[in-house]
């Protein structure tokens, strides 16, 4: 038997022999060594693990070698360049995103991710034979966007959509070294894309303070939320701030009670929703809407300070204030009014137009009535519900230049004077003295319309007096150049009672058309 197996072992071995030998070998046998492509990093101070903040600009170069040339900046070598930076987890919940950072040799980039620990990498490929060399580091990212200049703007390149700036310089912040500048802060934490609607209002309430963990509140013509204060990622909707969701959600004012009042205040679907805080801390939502007999709502609530009312309103088809008792559920006409007063809150007969807190905490508001623009001011700070004397001053303003195209105001807390912006400049209102009001600044480009402008102040006084640098003294211009679709923000010192520029502003470059600004605190020293 073993023979046997012998035997046809070698007829096998010869049979192969003979249908190889059939076989016309047609292959290509012009053998070539392939390309040597290597990354070095010896000697060039490159770590293999990174800590960075957030948005700041990482750095990298190592050498690429082609056939043992250096490569890097040979524009002749057939190599291609991409940089990419993913996470450096695994699981369900982690964002698996890859995105690309790089293009060069050299990574020379501003790192947007959100805080978390990533890799990056670079992959060098070779087009001549499509092989691939990689070089890859470690990236811990770590949040950077504290306190600071908060702007809500249209982005040029996204008509219709809302997104957030930050400037941190120290006009706005306190003991900071270094000036920075934040943009697409909404995009750049929400999957890349910016928020739907065109912008209405940003903030940042005082209302968990004990745990600094107050969202940044926005607000769209066509959308709502908070946003987480260190990341700006998308955290709470308008449909999760109620205990039963309306059956129609239609935002038109979002602001707060002041620190006396502890809470929130909403209009939403033309019906005024309040909460209330206890400690400065959440701990409550939104119930149920106060009743009352009243007609279109203004998009407005009062934010000074007030132990005798839970909100306060403005009736714009029926030209009058309203307000609700401190625990109360209905909306309400205030105390009879003294006949000397300039103006009765029960019997305004204007429409609203805007409005802004200011000097103690008055009230000012730019009211119209038979083609005539007014300025209001009122007291509802000390006001309570036998208050006869709420309203303090009436002046016929029509006379003012660019009066009937204003598109913001701002009053300061110090100051008898009122700041508007209308086309391409801020003009000061002394209305104590004149009601005309009088060129304060008018922007470089006559092409430049002014959109907002603010003073830097914040609702909560104890909180600004403590932390909040430079309070009273800075304000805040934004322009937009239509023809050459840009944005600025200018920022000036002045004086906080009487308006005045003190000095040349800095200037930032906006990605967009701001509509509102406001003060991210911080709780520092």
């Amino acid at each position: 038997m073993k023979r046997l197996f012998n035997i046809l072992s070698v007829l096998a071995l010869l049979g192969c022999a003979s249908l190889t030998s059939c076989y016309d070998d047609k292959g290509n046998y012009d053998y070539h060594e392939l390309s040597e492509v290597r990354i070095d990093t010896a000697d060039l101070g490159i770590q293999e693990a990174y800590v960075i903040s957030r948005y700041d600009k990482l750095e990298i170069e190592p050498n690429v070698y082609y056939n043992g040339k250096l490569a890097n900046h040979d524009a002749n070598m057939p190599l291609d360049y991409v940089w990419t930076i993913y996470s450096a987890y695994s699981g369900a919940n982690v964002d698996k995103t890859v995105d690309t950072i790089g293009h060069q040799a050299k990574l020379d980039a501003e790192i947007t991710r959100t805080a978390s620990s990533y890799n990056i990498l670079l992959t060098v490929t070779n087009r001549e034979d499509g092989t691939e060399q990689y070089f890859k580091v470690k990236c811990q990212v770590e949040e950077s966007i504290t306190a600071g200049w908060m702007l809500l703007y249209e982005p040029s390149d996204n008509p219709g959509k809302s997104d957030i700036g930050l400037v941190v310089n120290p006009l706005v912040k306190k003991n900071i070294i270094q000036n920075k500048e934040f943009w697409n802060l909404y995009s750049s934490s929400n999957g890349g894309q910016p928020m739907d609607g065109n912008p209405i209002r940003i903030m940042r309430p005082a209302v968990d303070l004990a745990k600094g963990s107050d969202p940044v509140f926005i607000q769209t013509d066509k959308d709502f939320c908070g946003l987480n204060n260190d990341t700006f990622e998308r955290i709470l909707n308008l449909n999760q701030m109620f205990y039963e969701t309306p059956s129609t959600l239609g935002l038109s004012y979002y602001g707060v009670k002041s620190v006396a009042g502890g809470g929130e205040i909403i209009i939403n679907d033309n019906k005024l929703y309040s909460s209330s805080f206890s400690g400065l801390s959440r701990n409550d939502f939104f119930g149920q809407a106060k009743t009352g007999d009243y007609g279109s709502l203004a998009p407005y609530a009062s934010e000074v300070k007030n132990m005798a009312f839970d909100a306060v309103v403005y009736d714009n088809t029926n030209g009058k204030f309203l307000g609700v008792n401190r625990a109360g559920i209905s909306l309400v006409p205030f105390a009879s009014q003294d006949a000397t007063c300039p103006v009765d809150v029960n019997n305004v007969g204007m429409k609203y137009v805007m409005s802004d807190w200011g000097r103690n905490y008055q009230e000012y508001y730019i009211m119209d009535k038979d083609d005539n623009r007014y300025l209001l001011t009122a007291n509802f700070n000390t006001a309570n519900s036998a208050t006869n004397n709420i309203g303090t001053g009436l002046y016929n303003i029509t006379n003012s230049p660019n009066v009937k195209d204003m598109t913001s105001i701002a009053a300061p807390f110090m100051g008898e004077f009122l700041l508007y912006s209308a086309a391409n400049s801020v003009y000061c209102l002394r209305y104590a003295s004149s009601t005309e009001a009088v060129p304060l600044w008018t922007a470089p480009d006559t092409d430049e319309e002014v959109t907002c402008v603010r003073l830097q102040k914040y609702y909560f006084r104890t909180i600004f007096l403590a932390i909040m640098p430079n309070a009273n003294t800075v304000m805040h211009v934004a322009t937009w150049n239509k023809r050459t679709n840009e944005g600025k923000l200018y920022e000036f010192t002045i004086n906080p009672a009487s308006g005045v520029i003190m000095g040349d502003p800095l200037i930032y470059n906006v990605p967009g058309k701001v509509k509102d600004m406001a003060w991210k605190y911080v709780m520092e020293r």
